[in-house]
């Protein structure tokens, strides 16, 4: 088994006990909410209460100039608060506020940082995601969104789909192609805009997960040149690939929410081998079980490794430039992995863990829920982009 102690030294054995005194006072024996796949109401309270609270004590933006809003704090202290949020577990931090600030570090101006930043340290402004469209989806460099120019200002026109609790959001970030005539990579820019700005409507789209995801139309909708983040045509590979710009916030790869609940899933289904028998024998000595958790294990294994080397890679890499291939072959494997791992959970467990809820259902239907939620894996680009990824950037193959 893999493992990594980060904090071998006395300071950040006493930062990781403040933080686990920290959740143990605000949200005793954890909180098991996922914005994507919940739509409670009370979830959604109790989750931005709690980050909230976070943010009251600056840990949202731990990494960041103190300058903006941050505590100036090392990159190896944010990797152990957010290890002690999954693991408790506490739930994921609401929307892509994290998203929105690593850009405006980098190329955010710095009327941008002050005024935005703000928010997304005290949870108090969400941000919602405004780039895959109903016809460009993995393939973002296709989007059809337009943005021209008039005056001091620029007026959006397009469609957005899939946007992720941006009902709840108060600002999304939506990339616009201001230049028809260039090639598809190039051309797009990337505008802040508030969810308020006339022209803007907002459609549901509820996923088989319990989640709520949104269709966003935009019509003639006027914001300020001043909401442009980065340069004109250039959001393609400063935003979306995080080149260029100050680099200043370098927080290095944290550990993943989603990545934790399933070493949990894990951990609830080796206990309930050990204590359900089949033909009069625990379920944990069935040589066929056995092999199916082996494979879980190592599955799990592997995602641990890439986290290890990709947190590495991001703090001890240059600040300029893109590694391909980290973090790509970290999301291919998991994005694979996760349906798969929720499937063999679900033939483990049985006929019985397709139940959501009452009296047979198994594991309380958490099994169940984080089988239909295993589906929403393709955020940020599918597994076969990522591998065309990985063949083309990393490798130098030809499309």
């Amino acid at each position: 088994m893999i493992d990594f102690l980060p904090d071998d030294t006395p300071e950040l054995r006493a930062w990781r006990a403040e933080v686990r005194a920290f959740l143990a006072e605000v949200v005793p024996g954890g909180m098991h909410f996922d914005y994507d796949f919940d739509e409670s109401p009370e979830g959604w309270e109790k989750s931005l209460d709690f980050w909230r609270k976070v943010g009251a004590k600056g840990w949202i933006g731990l990494t960041w100039p103190k300058e903006y809003h941050g505590l100036g704090r090392s990159a190896i202290e944010r990797w152990i608060l957010w290890e002690e949020f999954a693991n408790w577990p506490a739930p994921g931090f609401p929307v892509i506020g994290h998203a929105v600030s690593w850009f405006l570090l980098r190329h955010g101006s710095h009327e941008q940082k002050l005024r935005h930043l703000k928010g997304i340290a005290d949870c108090t402004i969400l941000w919602g995601e405004g780039y895959t469209e109903p016809s460009s989806g993995s393939d973002l460099a296709s989007l059809t969104t337009r943005a021209h120019r008039d005056g001091d200002d620029w007026i959006i026109n397009g469609q957005k789909t899939f946007g992720t609790a941006a009902h709840q959001c108060q600002w999304m970030a939506v990339f616009a192609r201001t230049d028809p005539n260039a090639r598809p990579h190039e051309g797009i820019s990337c505008f802040l805009v508030p969810l308020d700005t006339p022209g803007i409507q907002m459609l549901p789209m509820h996923n088989m997960a319990g989640g709520q995801q949104n269709q966003t139309f935009f019509e003639n909708v006027r914001v300020p040149h001043a909401n442009l983040v980065g340069d004109v045509n250039q959001a393609w590979s400063q935003i979306w690939f995080h080149q260029g710009g100050q680099n200043l916030d370098q927080p290095g790869h944290a550990p993943d929410v989603m990545e934790y609940r399933m070493l949990r899933t894990l951990k609830e289904v080796f206990t309930f081998c050990r204590e359900t028998k089949r033909g009069g024998k625990p379920l944990i000595e069935d040589p066929v079980v056995r092999l199916q958790l082996a494979e879980l294990v190592e599955g799990m294994e592997i995602i641990k490794l890439q986290s290890f080397e990709l947190h590495s890679t991001l703090v001890n890499g240059t600040a300029e430039g893109w590694n391909p291939l980290g973090g790509v072959f970290n999301q291919i494997h998991y994005r694979e992995f996760w349906p798969h791992f929720a499937q063999v959970c679900m033939d483990i467990v049985g006929p019985l863990a397709q139940i959501e809820g009452g009296r047979w259902a198994q594991l309380q239907g958490r099994i169940e829920h984080y089988f239909r939620g295993s589906f929403g894996n393709h955020a940020g680009g599918t597994a076969q982009l990522k591998r065309m990824t990985a063949a083309t950037r990393g490798l130098g193959l030809p499309r």
